[in-house]
């Protein structure tokens, strides 16, 4: 054990054990957070069906109809990567949720509904989700293009802040180490 310094109490001797601490604990909760089935893995309840409930531990299948188009779903965690399509119309559901791998491009086709034309979207985070492009074609159909660029969670909304007529809650997952 090597002798304390003059001036200086136990532990003062070693500054790098402290950032040692900080970064195993960063990745413990990184990985925990990242391998398993999280609340925002859920689709709405008025847009599931009932099913059986899984073990702990086990994956949730991504929403149903949420990804759809050239998503690639990962094996383990069911989250999409690559690219994504969530088609919202008239009669559906306010509030969809998807996973998605960062990296990945959201495109986000809004149906025109009874409220006139699509508002600008806006993210909760822009350095987790940030909102690339917005189109209205002459049919009055809106296409948003988000891009998933760090992990987190996120909310890319239409509307007022109060009441938004649209909601997608973006649940940003890291690629599974291997």
């Amino acid at each position: 054990m090597a002798p304390e310094q003059p001036g200086r109490g136990p532990g003062h001797g070693r500054p790098w054990f402290g950032a040692a601490v900080i970064a195993v604990a960063c990745l413990l909760t990184a990985c925990g957070s990242s391998g398993g089935a999280s609340p925002s893995d859920q689709s709405d309840q008025s847009d599931s069906a009932p099913s059986a409930t899984a073990p702990p531990g086990t994956p949730s299948p991504p929403p149903r109809d949420t990804a759809t188009g050239r998503a690639t779903p990962s094996a383990s965690s069911g989250c999409a990567a690559g690219s994504a399509t969530i088609t919202h119309s008239t009669g559906d559901a306010s509030v969809r949720n998807l996973c998605v791998r960062s990296g990945t491009t959201v495109t986000v086709v809004l149906e025109p509904g009874a409220h006139g034309p699509w508002p600008q979207p806006r993210s909760s985070n822009p350095m987790l989700a940030l909102v690339t492009s917005s189109a209205t074609d002459d049919k009055g159909v809106t296409r948003v293009t988000v891009r998933a660029a760090r992990i987190g969670a996120v909310t890319v909304t239409w509307g007022p802040e109060s009441a938004p007529f649209f909601t997608l809650r973006l649940s940003v997952a890291a690629y599974p180490v291997q």
